[in-house]
């Protein structure tokens, strides 16, 4: 994998290879960073961002004419020695000169260095960017670090203005579905109705609107924690209470009294290609087997006794049309038995059969 294409702001800004390309510095026939974002155009954004940084921090380097610092010796010579005075006091003037002259430009540069300062702080948002969904349609915001932000109906993010740097940080009101860009370095937090969720590259959707009673989180890939807001020290820190959920796994915070509850999500989706066919047929198999088979393909974990179910076997024909839970019941109703959602997980209990 090209190690540019995991690259973040500060990454781009100190690379010597981009440094060089921004300023003009690689041969014409050097065509690298044109060819990159050609096939990265979704790294244009904060490419750019980038580039600015790199110019604005530029300090032109000050070169002292030779004649102009022997004539300041000079003059500053002239106005505090006599005939009298001894060598070495001489010699200590002309320290003091140089001195003085080093001292004006030291002076100089660190006026220019606070003015860069104060040009690279314009390139980082002033203040939090917010984005409103008045329309009717979903709104697809792409953020500057390569992730993907799905914006519902009346929904509102806001992207805190230190996005990147440390941390990446957003607030939600309402319901989003998030594709983040793996990034190991700076979490991904987002502050949601009581809640936060912390990923460092996955896929999720979260869903807090003020009016209703819970915030809910439910997983498409990858793993997120979650844990209550009003708990938490520092983002970067383990807490206690945080929950971890994976794919096709939800978890439901009770707002009135501030629980969270780990369970899967109402119709979980196939994540396995082996079970993508419109149709699988069972014939006398045992049930092991099968339940095997669906817990590789929901990646759902399926709890049962293995031994008690070493007699029980199905015959049936599972479709695209029937749900995970709608499969878990035909399997139960045929061996007698009955099921759990339980911490997210699916839990048989059974008999067994003779």
């Amino acid at each position: 994998m090209n190690k540019f294409e995991n690259y973040q702001l500060e990454d781009f800004v100190q690379d010597l290879f981009f440094r060089k390309w921004v300023l003009g510095k690689l041969s014409k026939e050097n065509q690298f960073w044109e060819n990159w974002l050609n096939k990265f155009p979704e790294k244009r954004t904060i490419v750019e961002e980038a580039k600015s940084l790199v110019v604005a921090s530029q300090i032109v380097a000050i070169e002292i004419p030779k004649d102009i610092v022997e004539q300041g010796i000079h003059n500053i010579l002239m106005n505090t020695s006599s005939p009298t005075y001894p060598m070495k006091k001489i010699k200590w003037l002309k320290m003091a000169a140089m001195i003085f002259l080093i001292m004006s430009v030291g002076v100089y540069v660190g006026n220019r260095i606070n003015n860069w300062k104060k040009d690279l702080s314009k390139n980082y948002p002033a203040k939090p960017t917010e984005t409103q969904n008045n329309g009717n349609q979903p709104l697809v915001l792409q953020l500057s670090d390569g992730s993907t932000v799905t914006l519902k109906k009346g929904s509102n993010l806001t992207i805190a203005s230190d996005f990147g740097l440390k941390n990446r940080t957003v607030y939600l009101m309402g319901e989003a579905f998030f594709e983040v860009k793996k990034d190991s370095k700076h979490p991904f937090l987002v502050y949601a109705g009581g809640i936060v969720t912390k990923v460092l590259g996955t896929s999720f959707n979260i869903r807090a609107y003020k009016s209703e009673a819970k915030t809910l989180v439910a997983v498409r890939t990858g793993r997120v924690t979650v844990y209550q807001q009003k708990k938490i020290g520092s983002p970067n820190e383990a807490h206690p209470e945080q929950m971890l959920i994976s794919p096709n796994q939800q978890i439901i915070f009770e707002k009135r009294i501030e629980k969270l509850v780990k369970t899967l999500v109402p119709r979980p989706i196939l994540l396995n290609n082996n079970q993508n066919s419109k149709k699988i047929s069972y014939d006398e198999t045992p049930i092991s087997k099968v339940l095997i088979e669906l817990e590789q393909a929901y990646g759902v974990k399926i709890i049962f006794d293995n031994d008690l179910l070493a007699k029980c076997s199905l015959t049936a024909v599972f479709d695209e049309s029937q749900s995970l839970y709608d499969k878990i019941g035909i399997l139960c109703e045929t061996i007698h038995a009955r099921y759990e959602i339980m911490d997210g997980q699916i839990v048989i209990y059974a008999t067994g059969c003779s």
